[in-house]
């Protein structure tokens, strides 16, 4: 019961959603913290997603990676992502028109020296 609770209190106080426009310059810093308690798992994390984008006319681009922070199982587990490089997910999305946005994405392990499956998406909004 305890752990639930404190999955309450961390998922109402720390989704958290946060955006510095850095300017005129088009760059901007977004930075998720998130909570999740799944119930039937009985399990709670906490992960920070530190983003950084650029706008160019259109476009936007983006760079991110995903960090944890907190699990029931472990407790504080940031001090982890220090033993490994990061996986880094960069993307671009353009606005083709007000209802068409075309996006790609793909990742790079830093660790694994690889990159991951690139992905071309097409999304028709109306």
């Amino acid at each position: 019961m305890r752990t639930v609770f404190i999955a309450a209190a961390l998922t109402a106080s720390a989704t958290v959603a946060g955006a510095v426009d850095l300017g005129t310059t088009g760059v901007t810093i977004n930075t998720d913290v998130v909570a999740t308690h799944m119930v039937d798992a009985e399990t709670t994390t906490m992960t920070i997603e530190p983003e950084l984008g650029y706008a160019f006319g259109m476009a936007n681009f983006t760079m991110g990676t995903m960090l944890n922070i907190w699990d029931n199982d472990n407790k504080v587990t940031f001090d982890d992502e220090f033993d490994h490089l990061p996986v880094v997910d960069f993307g671009v999305t353009y606005g083709l028109t007000d209802s068409v946005e075309l996006e790609a994405t793909t990742s790079y392990d830093l660790e694994a020296e690889e990159r991951g499956e690139i992905k071309l998406m097409t999304t028709f909004s109306f």
